[in-house]
């Protein structure tokens, strides 16, 4: 691709002919019955992300988590052979929740009626076992879920049997990321909330530079965008099967705030921009070496994303809850901060991710109830917002494909 901001018009969706470059229909997006189908054809179907394997270092080490698309709750836990393994929390005795919250522990016990599993699964009490009728404890081991990492992320698929590997399903991403340093940094700052919107709504504000402009103009104003690039062109972007990555813009002529120069001074920031020397950096960050780069955003089918800067990283999950409701988690992860400065410098990362996304959500709801509303059938795209149309197609697809 050309150098952002620059280059001949409409050059990207050209590259991609079979997405066209009519209006997008909004009906996916305020359909119940498109939803449900979503749920059965794509989510419980994919991979999806639930997690980082920090988040369960030791041995023990478990937590639970509800997937409201899935209506399951599950159980992550390192076993004592230290493998990562997902269960379905539901005890098979009569259904009931054998964990909440997160820990450390031997086992699982079912507060109903004392059903008692090890922390791989295995039902290993049940009072009063000997009334029940032809019972083989090894019958009756929590469900498990289909759980494998990438990188230390933690995906699961509620498949049975999955069409896909999770490397196969994570696919060009794979032999790009190697050597990133994921596992060198630790969650900064974690933040959720529900928002009255479509979850493909939420991640069309995450794969854009269109909005940096005009909804970033107070936080970020001109950090990703510049007299050289004032929509925030991106430097690159591929397209793939189902998964997407574009690179975003640095303005290297940014001038920081006395706070965010401060920042600057004892770490990496968002706005910081990469610096000439990128020699650290995997084949698959910054593609094209452009030195006037922010981030990538690379986003894996169908809700997680996860956008690697030089020296910090965040990700985040578009999780549907019905057509018009969603939860949204972003966790920004950067190296463990060793001195008073390091810390301070974390903290002002924190907070302006906290204010750019608060801004980058204040729009959603309102959009959600126009296309409810009927008043908007479709959707027009740029050749920036070439990520979206990918998107819908890739699930309009899934969606309609034959049974």
């Amino acid at each position: 691709m050309n150098a952002p901001g620059k280059g001949p018009r409409n050059a990207v969706t050209a590259r991609y002919p079979n997405l066209g470059t009519g209006p997008i229909s909004t009906e996916p997006n305020r359909s119940p019955e498109y939803f449900e189908k979503e749920r059965e054809k794509i989510f419980k179907k994919s991979w999806l992300h639930m997690g980082r394997e920090q988040e369960i270092p030791n041995q023990g080490d478990y937590i639970v988590k509800d997937v409201e698309v899935l209506n399951s709750s599950f159980i992550f836990v390192r076993g004592k052979d230290g493998q990562v393994r997902a269960f379905h929390n539901a005890c098979p005795h009569r259904g009931n929740k054998v964990a909440s919250g997160k820990g450390n522990t031997k086992g699982f016990a079912c507060g109903f009626h004392g059903w008692t599993f090890d922390n791989q699964g295995a039902l290993v009490f049940v009072p009063d076992e000997e009334q029940f009728f032809d019972f083989d404890k090894a019958d009756f081991c929590l469900k498990p879920i289909n759980c494998d990492t990438w990188q230390g992320f933690i995906f699961i698929n509620a498949d049975p049997e999955p069409s896909e590997t999770l490397e196969q399903w994570i696919g060009e991403f794979v032999p790009g990321l190697e050597g990133y340093p994921f596992d060198n940094m630790v969650c900064a700052g974690r933040y959720g909330c529900y928002v009255d919107a479509n979850w493909k709504i939420i991640v069309d504000a995450f794969q854009e530079g269109y909005h940096v402009a005009f909804v970033h103009a107070r936080s970020i104003p001109d950090a990703f965008t510049g007299p050289a690039n004032p929509f925030a062109h991106v430097s690159a972007v591929e397209l793939y099967e189902r998964n997407r990555r574009l690179s975003g813009y640095a303005n290297p002529n940014h001038v920081p705030v006395p706070s965010e120069a401060l920042a600057f001074k004892f770490g990496a920031t968002l706005t910081q921009g990469s610096s000439a020397d990128m020699s650290n950096l995997p084949i698959g960050v910054n593609p094209e070496r452009v030195l006037e780069w922010c981030f990538d955003v690379n986003v894996i089918f169908p809700n997680f994303r996860f956008d690697p800067g030089q020296g910090w990283y965040f990700a985040d999950t578009f999780w549907p809850i019905s057509v018009d409701r969603s939860y949204y988690e972003i966790v920004l992860y950067m190296p463990a901060p060793t001195n008073a400065g390091e810390m301070v410098s974390q903290e002002y990362t924190r907070v302006l991710m906290r204010d750019a996304v608060r801004e980058d959500l204040s729009t959603l709801e309102s959009c959600q109830r126009a296309i409810m509303s009927g008043a908007m059938p479709t959707m027009t795209l740029s050749d920036m917002e070439v990520a979206i149309r990918h998107q819908y197609k890739v699930v309009d697809e899934i969606v309609n494909a034959p049974e």
